[in-house]
């Protein structure tokens, strides 16, 4: 048998959960949404070189480019990131339809290859300059 006195303190424990009890779960689902957005707002930056490779027909050759890497910042949550730097990387740039001559390359403008989650934040540099030149025959 349940002594009366325990059994006051259990009917005001209910009495307390179940009053405003609408309220207390909105206030809940607030609270783990303000947590999970605070959580989640954690975001690393790192920066990562790519070698570049000019694409060109087979009777063309890049003569100069103005850089040979491209260094690339990003952000994003550190388990994508670490992935992101270990996977080696090569921008391509795709000139086979170029005559030759000189061309600016507007780098942000590139496909580079960043997994879902991750947001690029710069290129540099932000243009290339290549020359484009017939092979030599020999």
């Amino acid at each position: 048998m349940i002594h009366p006195q325990h059994r006051d303190k259990m009917s005001r424990l209910k009495e307390s959960v179940s009053d405003n009890f609408s309220f207390k779960i909105v206030a809940l689902f607030i609270s783990l949404i303000l947590w999970l957005s605070v959580v989640n707002k954690r975001d690393f930056v790192t920066t990562k070189e790519f070698d570049i490779d000019i694409l060109t027909a087979e009777s063309l050759v890049v003569m100069a480019q103005t850089s040979d890497k491209l260094r690339v910042r990003v952000s994003g949550p550190q388990p994508l990131l670490k992935k992101f730097n270990e996977a080696p990387q090569i921008v391509a740039f795709d000139m086979i339809d170029k005559p030759p001559g000189f061309y600016d390359i507007d780098v942000s403008a590139s496909k580079s290859d960043v997994p879902k989650g991750l947001k690029v934040l710069g290129f540099r540099p932000n243009t290339l300059r290549v020359e484009i030149i017939e092979k030599q025959k020999k």
